[in-house]
């Protein structure tokens, strides 16, 4: 006779959870929204996941700062690559960083920074997963910024606008958007420090440009 196996507490909350009505859960997910990654030349990246792979680009954006004189410079691309099928918003996001870093409150990189980089920045490696994103109703958004106080987990809710683009950051705490807000996202870490994002896109996104043309970085072999 099989000797009964007692179950663990957590495994008993998993199994409850997925007889869950939606309005008991403590989070609804609306799908898979994106993979952030980084690449090392946005031009390369576009011939390889539209060219090659056919990859529909859904959304392009482009970053700029300021030099030491305060002139506006170039910074970073954006680019949306559509999957497509049962999920038509789900998608690869590329990140393009002529220095090579994200700027990313909270994050601090083992190794050394390059001088003149933002002491906060986040390494943004070529290959390597910044964030995964999971789609969430926009109205839940600041019952998770509380959920995720209440669990002691430390958070940052962003919302960004792009008449001039700009965006505004709370940290552990949550900021009502404006008028002419895109998206409205939450990040914070798992135990093994992954990045997560809740994000919800607002209509404007929607007619947001896709015509970006794509950086080639002059250290790619070509």
């Amino acid at each position: 006779m099989t000797e009964k196996r007692e179950v663990s507490p957590l495994l008993a909350q998993a199994r409850r959870t997925e007889t869950m009505t939606t309005a008991d859960r403590k989070v609804d997910f609306l799908g898979l929204d994106h993979i952030a990654l980084g690449c090392s030349d946005m031009a390369r990246t576009v011939a390889f996941y539209n060219g090659v792979l056919g990859m529909p680009i859904l959304h392009t954006l482009e970053y700029t700062g300021t030099d030491a004189e305060g002139n506006e410079v170039p910074m970073g691309q954006h680019f949306f690559f559509g999957v497509g099928g049962e999920n038509p918003n789900a998608h690869l996001a590329f990140f393009y960083w002529k220095d090579g870093y994200h700027v990313d409150a909270g994050n601090i990189p083992e190794q050394p920074l390059p001088e003149g980089v933002n002491p906060r920045a986040r390494n943004f490696k070529p290959g390597v997963v910044g964030h995964i994103n999971l789609r969430v109703e926009q109205e839940r958004i600041p019952a998770f910024c509380r959920l995720l106080g209440e669990a002691g987990i430390e958070y940052r809710h962003t919302t960004r606008y792009g008449d001039p683009w700009h965006e505004v950051t709370t940290t552990n705490g949550y900021t009502a958007p404006k008028d002419g807000c895109l998206m409205d996202s939450v990040y914070f870490d798992d135990p093994d420090g992954l990045h997560l994002e809740f994000n919800a896109w607002l209509p404007l996104w929607d007619s947001w440009p896709n015509d970006a043309e794509p950086w080639a970085d002059p250290r790619t072999p070509r």
